[in-house]
């Protein structure tokens, strides 16, 4: 098989199938996070801001610790960077953060790769020749040894109309190709950008920034709070030896050796940030109270709020207020209405994962209802059918833009209060899956999308309905989507 110009042949095509699958299948499970770890989640995507900064400078032999990182990047003062490895770490928060902030709006073309290169260079004083611009003069690659040394590592594509003609070629495959997995593109274009080398200097930093934006562009949204790049600083041998195996077979080479070195890169983060967010769980500090009462009603299932206030001699109105934080996080479930209320603890295996309701000519309808505070149902995915053969994407693509599709989520309180919305099908199709199975970014979450319509109040049950229209009477697809619903 050929990925681009390169050899891929693994020799277990069903190993490498269930790897995928397990990285994939990390998205359902961090969708929930998520929504339930928001305040969590910031504090995470500012560390891994400062590991990635901090790792990614050090292996092209930068020296600041993670700390002065931190430091420098909390008192960045842009005037007074009078050293390299403060430069480059200034020019490297820039670029992460564009990436973060912009990452939508950023195309796979050459012209966003200089202009990260140009940011990622920008308070360099050495660089400022050739910020933004292919390299002019040869630049093989290099490790640097722990005494400083500098050790071969491969030699890169000449200067001028090669340099050129080689990030050409590889932007067009990139952008073209609609059968290789996500996740296995990434990879191979970091390791052929890597053996192009396409910049006089910064070409490791950026290597590392493309491999993010690539993964974020794709829909791995969990890339943004772990540091991609303090794992490879942590395997930095093993990172240079793939590279330099497969590049020594260059041109043609086999690269399955570095694919699956990625790919396991990948999978280790996935574990350290699971490893993060229960960590950040355990220390995050409900208080001594709500702590008693959750455990109260975790040994007595059903207590009532005015139980609980007897037992541990709190006014009623102060354990209500903390219930219904405990409710709002979805620690508890609330029973009943009125002098009936009671509470129970919220089981994560009450939750229904990946729940599909199915929308086609004969059936363009949906309802269910929200029963109490602590219900939700969310929305993630858009699974099409479509009722005609086709074998490009273009096919299926103009005729849903066609048939018009679109939903509408209505949901009524049980005061009247009515709340409207609607989606279009064709707005989540994103051109990089080039399939009928569309991420829905951000999920759709009731309630929560209620009070983003202005809601304050909210008043349970909520009924629901989700409808399912177009612009022609008969469509030409059968439509999927995939909820979770707790």
């Amino acid at each position: 098989m050929k990925i681009h110009t390169l050899n891929f042949t693994p020799e277990n095509w069903m190993e490498l199938v269930q790897e995928l699958g397990q990285l994939d299948r990390f998205d359902a499970q961090w969708q929930a996070i998520e929504r339930r770890e928001r305040q969590t989640l910031k504090e995470l995507k500012i560390m891994a801001t400062v590991k990635s900064i901090g790792a990614s400078t050090r292996i092209e032999g930068s020296r600041l610790t993670d700390k002065e990182v931190e430091i420098l990047i909390d008192n960045l003062d842009i005037s007074n960077l009078s050293e390299r490895d403060q430069q480059e770490v200034a020019g490297y928060y820039e670029a992460l953060n564009l990436i973060a902030e912009s990452q939508a709006d950023i195309t796979i073309s050459e012209g966003s790769i200089r202009q990260l290169h140009n940011v990622l260079m920008k308070y360099s004083d050495k660089d400022q020749f050739h910020r933004g611009n292919y390299k002019i003069t040869p630049n093989r690659v290099e490790r640097t040894e722990a005494d400083g040394t500098k050790t071969p590592v491969f030699e890169t594509s000449a200067p001028g109309w090669p340099t050129q003609e080689a990030m050409t070629s590889l932007l067009e495959w990139y952008n073209n190709d609609s059968k290789t997995h996500l996740l296995i593109k990434a990879a191979v274009f970091v390791y052929e950008f890597l053996s192009i080398h396409p910049f006089q200097d910064g070409n490791g930093r950026l290597s590392r920034l493309l491999a993010t934006l690539l993964l974020l562009k794709s829909g791995y949204a969990w890339i943004e709070y772990v540091s991609f790049e303090h794992e490879i600083e942590h395997r930095k041998k093993e990172y240079y030896k793939n590279l330099m195996n497969a590049q020594r077979q260059r041109p043609g080479e086999e690269v399955v050796e570095w694919v699956y070195f990625f790919l396991d890169c990948l999978k280790n983060i996935q574990v350290q940030l699971l490893e993060k967010v229960k960590e950040k769980e355990k220390r995050e500090t409900i208080g001594m109270r709500e702590q008693l009462v959750y455990t109260i009603v975790e040994n007595n299932p059903g207590i009532s709020s005015g139980e609980i206030a007897e037992r541990i001699n709190i006014p009623p109105s102060t354990v209500k207020r903390m219930l219904s934080e405990l409710v709002a996080a979805r620690n508890l479930i609330v029973h009943g209405a009125g002098r009936s209320t009671s509470y129970s603890i919220a089981a994560t295996d009450l939750v229904k994962r990946d729940v599909g309701l199915l929308f086609n000519n004969n059936e363009r309808v949906k309802d269910f209802t929200l029963p109490q505070l602590g219900a939700f149902f969310q929305i993630k995915k858009i699974i099409l059918t479509p009722l005609f053969k086709w074998a490009h994407p273009d096919e299926w693509s103009r005729r849903l833009s066609q048939n018009g599709l679109y939903f509408t989520i209505e949901a009524v309180t049980a005061k009247g209060i009515v709340a409207t919305q609607s989606y279009a099908v064709a707005t989540y199709n994103d051109p990089h899956y080039f399939q009928p199975v569309f991420i829905v970014t951000p999920n759709i979450v009731l309630p929560d999308s209620l009070i983003e319509k202005g809601i304050a109040k909210i008043d349970f049950p909520v009924r629901c309905f989700i409808t399912l229209s177009g612009s022609v009477d008969s469509f030409d697809f059968d439509i999927m989507l995939v909820t979770d619903q707790g």
